[in-house]
């Protein structure tokens, strides 16, 4: 196996995945969306993860580039075109989200580290798991994520924030839409009535609660908007565990896991 010891990671996710494997010291270029954990914001910039600077990128001669998701499809192949190996991330559920970890860590020879680390979070997701089956399907509430206020953004099956949804015990509102990712009518959302509502922009819940529409909603109506950190939310590396835990936190409140 070729030793990979120069890593650049164009996305946020995987750049936390390779430091959790320990080899944040391994990275000579992340995008200036990277912002976790501590130590990540003196390594070099090579553009967003929206724009990242590909001729920058081949310059630099990477062992390894990690990219992710869809939108980095054609920036793999670029890459992989110029000669640059690539890992490439696209998990569309919590199992795989942990499975992307084990793949990485045997790229990069520390299995060890890679199971070990995935052998925890896998405990703690368990947990949630116990919870949520002793619950019963009847009893678990509606969730409604917000991706984006305008347009009007939601998740649906196939992604992997619907999982982390119905994995932490509650029901995806607008599970059954077209795609992963997709826009949504405000009045399909009132008439279904969700009981909980989440999403990562502080700016949205006050125009929530001002908005006659949104404002009669039951989780407006009874204070049950969550805001949470982007970083939590919307990667899909070791902490969408944390994410799983805090809501189900949030669904159930006084649950102990």
């Amino acid at each position: 196996m070729r030793t990979v010891s120069r890593i650049i990671s164009l996305a946020p996710t995987q750049t936390e995945i390779v430091a959790a494997l320990d080899r944040l010291g391994n990275l000579i270029g992340v995008t200036e969306n990277c912002d976790f954990p501590d130590g990540v914001e003196h390594i070099p910039r090579f553009g967003s993860w929206y724009a990242p600077d590909l001729r920058r990128v081949i310059a630099a001669a990477p062992d390894l580039v990690c990219t992710f998701g869809s939108h980095h499809e054609e920036v793999r192949d670029t890459l992989l075109e110029a000669g640059i190996s690539v890992v490439h991330g696209d998990p569309k559920s919590v199992r795989e989200s942990l499975e992307a970890i084990l793949e990485l860590a045997e790229i990069l020879d520390c299995q060890d580290v890679g199971a070990t680390l995935v052998e925890g979070l896998q405990e703690r997701l368990e947990r949630v798991d116990r919870f949520v089956h002793d619950t019963g399907p009847a009893l678990r509430p509606m969730v409604f994520r917000i991706m984006h206020w305008k347009p009007l953004i939601t998740v649906g099956s196939g992604s992997f924030q619907h999982d982390a949804v119905e994995r932490a015990g509650g029901r995806n509102l607008m599970g059954d839409g077209p795609a992963p990712y997709y826009v949504c009518d405000p009045t399909a959302v009132r008439s279904r009535n969700p009981e909980v509502i989440f999403f990562c922009e502080p700016f949205i819940k006050p125009l929530l609660e001002k908005d006659p529409l949104w404002r009669e909603i039951r989780a407006v109506r009874n204070g049950r908007v969550h805001v949470y950190d982007c970083g939590l939310t919307c990667r899909s590396g070791p902490r969408i565990v944390d994410m799983v835990e805090r809501l189900c936190e949030a669904l159930y409140p006084g649950c102990a896991l």
